[in-house]
This record gives structure tokens, C-alpha cells and sequence, in this order.
């Protein structure tokens, strides 16, 4: 049973069950289920030319022409200051190599990478949008930019797109979704740095791949613990959003776009159940050609 209310920026919002139909300001209308949320506006979305190609969208069809600390070439967001600078501090460049599986039994293994033979390699979104079946152009989720919290209202550019609760419930179920996986075929999305605001350096890494199931596992590594803890999850193949999970924590979700995980810069966002959210970035990790730095 649901029922409406209306939301702080005057829309409509159906509040309750798992889905239902939400009418925001201007006729928009958005559907929120299990799997993810469907936003269909009045006039259709509407992409703009950015550099000889399509810009990249928002969740709710909005045009997004930069990302967070990066430049928009060639269809992705390439690193800008915090990406150079934790890469110029970052030194653990031998990890996920045979010999850091060996030194971590119960860290994920693939069976076997579908391309490249290395946990580090990038995949474009090019590759990893059609890999796992998302169709359409890629989606990119810029926490408190185009998706905003107020009032315990989560909103998709100006558009109430779900409660808290429904939203950390949508990013718990697509992380579960993700759980079996029958496919051992994975394409590296990369290595990740971990940061907040400000931080110029990372201690904690994130490595992760894809299947074509849309199931994602990795790593996460805590450097100063010297602790790795198997990641898992998922890509919702209709909103292209992820959501993953440490292994022994089932409360904690972590949130972003599929196409997000194909850039320098990943925004994100950490939900600590459905009451509290935290913004982290993920800052692609490349190794120096030369690889001179050690562990």
C-alpha cells in the first residue's frame, strides 16, 4: 500500500512498497522498483554534442558536460588534479600480481579475464557497456550534483525519484542480485584508489571486474591493516547503476554507475543503511610504464 505526498521542491512522491509511480514538477514521471528506477520526462531526453560526440547523460536525461575534477575527451572523464596526485604518491604497483593472490588465499581470483591478462587494465565504456548488455547511452551518477538528498527525498536532477529508504533498498538489491554468478569469464574494470574530499593520497584500493551477466566482483584493501576482503555485486542493466558489498558486511552499500567505473574519477556514494550516506571518489590507479615502484 502507498500513498502521495508532496515533496520539499513541489513534486509528487509515492511513499511506500517497493514500487510505484512518482509524477514530479513538469509531468515527469518516475518508476521505482527493486531493480533500479525508471525516469521517463515529458519531452524525452536530450543529449548535446560535446567534442565531436554525445555528451553524457544524467539519470533523469540531464546533459552532463564535465566531470567531477576531470575533463570530458573523447567520451570519458579523464583525470585531473587528484587523479595526478594520488598516482604520484601511490607505491603497492606489484599487487594483483600471482604473488599477491598467493599472499591473500581469501582474496577473489577470476577463473579467467576475459581481455587483457592483468586486474589493472581500464575498460572503456565502450567495451564494458555492451560486455554486460547496457544498452543506450551510458548514465553517469554524480552524488550531491545530479543526485541529491533532502528531507529523506532523493532527488534526480530536480525530480523526486525515491524515498531514503527505497533508494538504500534499490542499491541492497541490486548489490544481492549480484551474488551468483555462473559466468567466469571477466573483463577488468581496474584498480582503484579510495579517497575523500581533499586527500591527496590513498590507503585503501578497490580492484574490480565484470562479468556478462552484469555480476561484478574485486577486491577491497585496507594498506595500513594489511586486510583484503572479497567485493561483490552487480550492475542493474536498465539504470546501469552498481552496487557492491564487502564480504561479512551486509548493511554497508556501496553505490555508482557502470560508466562511472570506466573513468579516471569515480564518484560514489557509501550507504550506511538507509539513514546515513557518505561520498567517497575512486581515482583509477595506471602503473608506470617502467614499474620500478615496489610494495
Amino acid at each position: 500500500m502507498s500513498k502521495t505526498a508532496e515533496g520539499p521542491r513541489g513534486g509528487d512522491i509515492a511513499v511506500g512498497g517497493v514500487g510505484g509511480i512518482r509524477t514530479g514538477p513538469g509531468g515527469t514521471t518516475v518508476g521505482a522498483g527493486v531493480g533500479g528506477i525508471k525516469v521517463t520526462g515529458p519531452g524525452g531526453n536530450s543529449y548535446a554534442k560535446v567534442g565531436g560526440g554525445a555528451a553524457i547523460r544524467g539519470p533523469a536525461g540531464t546533459t552532463v558536460v564535465a566531470g567531477r575534477g576531470a575533463s570530458f575527451v573523447n567520451g570519458q572523464f579523464v583525470g585531473g588534479q587528484s587523479w595526478r596526485a594520488v598516482n604520484g604518491h601511490f607505491t603497492h604497483w606489484n599487487n594483483y600480481t600471482g604473488a599477491w593472490w598467493g599472499r591473500y588465499p581469501g582474496a577473489w581470483w577470476p577463473g579467467k579475464w576475459a581481455v587483457a591478462t592483468t586486474a589493472w587494465a581500464p575498460a572503456a565504456w565502450a567495451l564494458a557497456g555492451p560486455y554486460c548488455g547496457c544498452a543506450g547511452e551510458p548514465v553517469y551518477y554524480d552524488y550531491s550534483q545530479n543526485i541529491t538528498y533532502d528531507n529523506g527525498t532523493v532527488y534526480y536532477g530536480d525530480q523526486p525519484a525515491a524515498t531514503a529508504e527505497q533508494y538504500y533498498s534499490q542499491a541492497d538489491a541490486i548489490a544481492d542480485a549480484g551474488q551468483t554468478a555462473t559466468d567466469e569469464q571477466w573483463l577488468p574494470l581496474g584498480v582503484f584508489g579510495v579517497i575523500a574530499e581533499g586527500q591527496t593520497q590513498t590507503d585503501k584500493l578497490v580492484q574490480l571486474a565484470l562479468n556478462k551477466e552484469g555480476a561484478i566482483r574485486g577486491n577491497y584493501q585496507d594498506l595500513l591493516a594489511d586486510k583484503v576482503t572479497p567485493v561483490s555485486g552487480a550492475v542493474d542493466k536498465q539504470t546501469q547503476r552498481v552496487a557492491l558489498k564487502l564480504e561479512g558486511n551486509d548493511q554497508v552499500v556501496v553505490e555508482t554507475g557502470l560508466y562511472n567505473l570506466t573513468n579516471d574519477e569515480v564518484p560514489v556514494l557509501v550507504h550506511f543503511g538507509s539513514d546515513r550516506q557518505e561520498e567517497r571518489t575512486l581515482i583509477r590507479l595506471t602503473p608506470p610504464e617502467s614499474g620500478e615502484a615496489q610494495q
